[in-house]
């Protein structure tokens, strides 16, 4: 199992570095100052204290030439591309469950999840912790790509997939891996209140709200649709001029206003806008009931299907096509040939298929087949391996975001696939025509042989008959 994270680091560098560099103090001695760890040069520092990382046994670098010099080579990335202010670098960690894994193993871990996530574009620093009671990897990136310049956003959609490559490798070790992690947990009203089977205040409020969105084009009719089921609205203060910071509602009967920030993710004035916006058309605030009707209504009296109109001039021929009696009107339906008229078109279809072939491809021997057949599977082992590498690549495109170039390389998976469906069947193709053509000369072979073996008999008793027969002399000397 290992939990991992990721931030942004920005603060200043002397005290961290000062600090780090100080073999008398430990994170245990001081936990307020590890909170400052936040500073490029500090970071890189920090992860490789000698106290931490076993005298640096376990510390890697990756677009770095050794960890001493990272820090300035961070700066030297930046200074290039102009971007030395803001945010400096990224400070994560991995950490694993106590005793479930050695120190090496883990460092194994960190250095492959950050090649695989940011060692195409990033400079990364990796070092494994191991004077806690569980080992834990730290990752100091740059914020700075070294190949285009362009910033490390650290988006959900990077945290995620930071996350799932650390579970893929935790699996890859044979390590646990949270399969269902809990998000953010339930406050102790709403808590109390699902225990003792009523809804949560700020549920039934947020339920409300989607109501009202679903009901709302402007923000001004959203605001109307809680006035009218009964909500308190508050954007002021007291005195009626002071616009506050946090604006609340208060549903009927409560003595309390609810601030909509506090409502959770989605429920902010600017997300309900938002999700405003989006609306495409006026939806109902309570659409089951008129849903279950609409579905009732089809249900008994199906639209119409229309069919795009045909030209006139095709009109006139399906016209003169029926006054021939070419088509009919209502003709009668066909009537369904048994399996086993179909088993033989089956049969008839793959003999033309192999037939197609052989002619194509100049075949007029068993030799020349089988020939064909090996360039056909050396061309399948080609095929097969460049789609593993577009596949391998497509992966690569994901990681870095790369939605262009990936749906690219999509396309060339498919063209491949496609290529490797028709070489397939051509195989099945030669492999159907070298077992009828053994078994045909099996047959053919038998044949002859049962010839021979007749042509034998045959010879043998018309030799016996001379041999034995009684000529007309004797039996007339024996009257």
């Amino acid at each position: 199992m290992a939990v991992t994270s990721i931030w942004p680091i920005k603060s200043n560098v002397r005290y961290v570095i000062d600090y780090a560099r100080n073999p008398e103090k430990t994170v245990e001695q001081v936990p307020e100052a590890m909170a400052k760890l936040h500073t490029i040069d500090g970071v890189v520092e920090y992860a490789a204290d000698e106290l931490k990382t076993e005298t640096r046994a376990y510390v890697s670098c990756i677009n770095c030439s050794c960890e001493e010099k990272a820090a300035d080579e961070f700066m030297e990335v930046k200074e290039f591309w102009h971007k030395t202010d803001g945010r400096l670098c990224f400070h994560g960690y991995q950490s694993f469950k106590a005793g479930e894994v050695d120190a090496e193993t883990a460092h194994k871990i960190g250095v492959e999840l950050a090649t695989r996530l940011w060692g195409d574009r990033f400079q990364v620093v990796i070092a494994t912790h191991c004077n806690t009671g569980h080992y834990h990897n730290h990752f100091v990136l740059n914020s700075v790509s070294i190949t285009d310049g362009y910033h490390f956003d650290n988006s959900p959609a990077d945290y995620k997939a930071m996350r799932d490559m650390s579970d893929e490798l935790c699996r890859k070790y044979r390590l646990s891996v949270i399969e269902n992690p809990e998000g953010r947990r339930k406050n102790y009203g709403e808590y109390l209140a699902e225990k003792n089977g009523k809804t949560p205040v700020h549920k039934s409020i947020r339920d409300d709200i989607d109501r009202a969105i679903a009901a709302s084009l402007t923000m001004d009719e959203f605001y109307n649709f809680l006035e009218n089921i009964g909500y308190a609205l508050k954007f002021y203060r007291e005195d009626g001029t002071t616009l506050l910071k946090y604006p609340g509602l208060r549903p009927q009967g409560a003595t309390k206003f609810a601030r909509f920030h506090k409502l959770g993710s989605g429920y902010q004035l600017e997300d309900i806008t938002r999700r405003i916006l989006e609306n495409s058309r006026r939806n109902l605030p309570f659409p089951e009931a008129e849903q279950e009707d609409v579905r009732d209504y089809r249900a008994h009296n199906p639209p119409p299907q229309y069919e795009p109109r045909k030209s006139p001039l095709y009109r006139l021929y399906l016209r003169y096509c029926y006054e021939l009696h070419i088509i009919e009107a209502h003709p009668a339906s066909v009537q369904r040939v048994s399996i086993f008229l179909r088993e033989d078109i089956a049969k008839l279809d793959r003999l033309d298929a192999e037939t197609r072939l052989m002619g194509k491809n100049r075949l007029s021997s068993y030799e020349d087949v089988t020939a064909h057949k090996r360039e056909l599977m050396v061309k399948i082992g080609e095929f097969e391996e460049r789609r593993s590498e577009l596949r391998n690549e497509l992966k690569r495109l994901k990681r870095g975001h790369e939605l262009t170039t990936a749906e690219a390389v999509k396309g060339q998976i498919s063209d491949i696939t496609k290529q490797l469906r028709g070489l397939r069947k051509e195989v099945g193709l030669c492999d159907d025509i070298l077992l009828r053509s053994a078994r045909t000369r099996e047959e053919l072979e038998w044949l002859l042989d049962q010839q021979e073996s007749e042509r034998k008999e045959e010879h043998s008793d018309e030799l016996f008959r001379r041999r034995s027969g009684t000529g007309r002399e004797d039996e007339l000397r024996g009257n």
